[in-house]
């Protein structure tokens, strides 16, 4: 039975430690009816994707899991290291956002929400992706698909990813790592460094235990500008903080406070034309103006779970704040135009309670609660010669009631049903100056949305579960910040969608395999879909509808003490199925359809597969420990229009090291083959602007622990 957080702490740290690259958590235990034959098996992990805690096989719904190792270690990259263990995502980080795109779902480019929801510490970040940090000392993350409004609301439309940093131990230690690497560049090989430390500790024993983690990153970069000879304009400087306090004032309240802290420098200068006049090798641009992109993001989060006799109560409080202030040549040449400007600053917070059932093995297990924000965001983008310039204020409040409630229709049958009711207000305003002078003009945004979800789970045997759900999503409406002209097309509207789901989670060959296969349909009306057009002109259009739908396979397995793997596989179509709007063409408007394209980075395939030695076992002993992993992609398309496109790619990566005692020393490489992947790809008038993806990258970790 989960009482209280001490309870839910102890359960999920146990399910943490988990192999290099990936996979499950690993036990020894019997195998089959010879009590003397032992094997690898695949243990519990324990998740709180639906607001509980459980067994992740026994969640009605797609899971996947990235260890701390594939968050922190050399191959993580930041978020790509999602694509390397989930089927069906593609991920975007360029200079100008980071999106994640799961299942074929995204947003349309620059806006200000995205429908893949993202919480840190419990508490939702309101810019998705583009706001998260690099956590020093990352938990477990959960990446749950399929729409996940009925919990946790707006913004989740394609699914939700949940991290946090790892709380405070009680038992004092530190650990510590340093990576010196080297990736392939314009001009040779570029040093790049990261280090990171972590304390921890009761400060009270049985009361108190804090925890103390920074992370620093530095990299010169690939790229070489050719207007001023440059190697620094695609640079990395990052430093990143995060704490954490838990007390435990009596046996049935626990109080958790975390905080993270990011500052952020990178160069800008990363996008280079791939066609026409002004074409340039891989990672050489030609900029003849300093860019640069400043970003400062906060997350605090203040959690107390208690005991209040027969009900359990969660109360979450989150502030997030979130700045970013950026320079860049927009023209990517050096033709005398004035940079693009563009100052954002967000100001959020949120307050949810809810009260839950006790008992994790009731028939009935329940839970309800409400959930609160205010925020408000101001926009100062500047663009164009001559200038254009938008300030832009946006104020927003937001207020749910949710409730879930599973019950088991027979000792192997339940079904689980939930909803979530929101409101939320929108009112947005905006000053334009231009040439032919200055006008303001306000509107407001009012969207009141129902989150239904149903879901089914059949234990069919005692190591297999079939699972289905029907659920609805939704993307609230926002305001074109970067093209506005008047109130008319200052705002555009919500985005709703129905997923079904059906699959099954099963363990075979005595638990050393398990594996989870789901087929997955969604319709999309409203859909928002922006395309950039020459000159930096930008549509947002409401009228489109899609249709996606899919297969997804997942394994991570055991072959003996020492070795494991595992491999993932994901087809999908998705397709406008209706998109008319109007584009500019050589300062013509023209009308098109793009009824039956495919949408904006979806791939139809997508695959991974991986080799895991541990010559120390499950326990994580001394010896030699390495990894071969290959992840890649069918090709897709950057743009609705489906005129710029990424080439199908496989990546390999690998690691060797050894361990001895509490010191790990590793050799890792990713990208051998060093394959070129765009991040970005844009059509304008001089030809195809594109952002090279990272390369190859080689690098030494060291890390030890006390």
């Amino acid at each position: 039975m989960t009482t209280h957080r001490r309870v839910r702490t102890r359960l999920l740290a146990s399910a943490v430690p988990m192999l290099l690259a990936g996979g499950t958590t690993l036990v020894t235990g019997a195998a089959r009816a010879d009590e003397d034959e032992t094997v690898t098996r695949l243990a519990p992990v324990m998740v709180e994707a639906r607001q509980w805690t459980e067994d992740v096989r026994r969640t009605p719904g797609t899971v996947d899991l990235l260890t701390p190792e594939d968050q922190a270690g050399p191959l993580a990259n930041g978020l790509a290291g999602i694509a390397r263990h989930t089927p069906n995502v593609l991920i975007e980080q360029s200079s100008v956002q980071t999106r994640v795109v799961m299942r074929g779902m995204t947003v349309a480019n620059t806006a200000l929400q995205d429908p893949l929801g993202f919480t840190v510490n419990d508490v939702a970040l309101p810019h998705g992706a583009v706001q998260a940090p690099r956590l020093p000392d990352p938990g477990t993350m959960e990446i749950l698909k399929g729409p996940q409004g009925s919990l946790y609301g707006r913004n989740t439309e394609a699914g939700l990813i949940r991290t946090g940093t790892a709380d405070p131990d009680w038992q004092s230690g530190a650990e510590a790592r340093a990576i010196l690497g080297f990736e392939d560049s314009a001009d040779g090989w570029s040093p790049a460094w990261t280090i990171s430390g972590r304390v921890s500790g009761a400060i009270a024993p049985d009361k108190a235990a804090a925890s103390l983690a920074l992370r620093a990153e530095q990299a010169r970069g690939p790229g070489l500008n050719l207007a001023d000879g440059a190697d620094d304009g695609a640079s990395t400087d990052r430093l990143t903080f995060s704490g954490g306090l838990t007390l435990l004032p009596d046996d049935d309240t626990d109080i958790s406070l975390k905080s993270v802290v990011e500052r952020a420098d990178l160069g800008k200068q990363r996008l280079r034309f791939l066609t026409g006049p002004y074409a340039t090798p891989r990672y050489v641009t030609n900029y003849d103006a300093a860019s640069w992109d400043d970003t400062v993001t906060a997350i605090q989060s203040l959690r107390i779970d208690h005991r209040a006799g027969p009900v359990d109560i969660t109360a979450i409080t989150g502030w997030t704040h979130y700045t970013r202030d950026f320079r860049m040549d927009l023209d990517g040449t050096p033709l005398p135009t004035l940079p693009t400007l563009s100052s954002h600053k967000d100001d959020t917070v949120s307050q949810e309670l809810r009260i839950a059932s006790p008992d994790d093995g009731a028939r009935l297990r329940w839970l309800a609660g409400l959930y609160g924000y205010v925020s408000r965001t101001d926009l100062d983008f500047r663009i164009g010669t001559p200038r254009v310039a938008r300030e832009t204020s946006i104020d927003q409040t937001g207020i749910a009631g949710f409730g879930q409630a599973e019950y088991g229709l027979t000792q192997d049958l339940r079904v689980t049903l939930g909803a979530r009711v929101e409101r939320i207000d929108q009112s947005g305003r905006m000053r334009l100056s231009r040439a032919a002078g200055q006008s303001s003009f306000d509107a407001d945004i009012t969207d009141t949305t129902l989150l239904p979800k149903i879901s089914l789970a059949w234990d069919v045997a005692p190591d297999t579960m079939l699972h289905a759900s029907y659920a609805r999503g939704y993307l609230p409406g926002g305001y074109n910040y970067g093209n506005a002209t008047g109130p008319g097309n200052l705002t555009y509207g919500a985005e709703h969608s129905w997923t079904a789901e059906a699959g099954v989670k099963t363990a075979l060959f005595g638990g050393r395999m398990v594996a989870d296969f789901a087929l997955f349909h969604t319709t999309s009306t409203d859909r928002q879909i922006l395309d950039l057009e020459p000159g930096g002109v930008t549509t947002i259009s409401n009228a489109a509808e899609a249709r996606i739908y899919g297969a997804e396979l997942a394994l991570d397995g055991r072959i003996d003490e020492v070795w494991g793997w595992f491999a993932t596989g994901g087809l999908q179509k998705a397709e406008a199925t209706s998109y008319r709007t109007t584009v500019n063409r050589g300062g013509t408007l023209v009308p098109v359809d793009y009824s039956g394209n495919r949408l904006p980075m979806a791939a139809e395939a997508t695959w991974s597969a991986g080799l895991r030695y541990d010559q120390g076992g499950p326990a994580g002993g001394d010896g030699w420990f390495g990894l071969i992993a290959a992840n890649g992609s069918g090709p897709y398309y950057f743009d609705g229009a489906n005129s710029l496109s990424q080439d199908a790619f496989a990546l390999a990566d690998a690691a060797l090291g050894y361990r001895f005692g509490t010191i790990e020393i590793s050799l890792q490489a990713s990208n051998i083959f060093d394959r070129n992947v765009y991040a970005r790809a844009v059509g304008v008038p001089l030809g195809q602007l594109v952002e090279d993806g990272t390369g190859r990258e080689v690098s030494l970790q060291v890390k030890a622990s006390w």
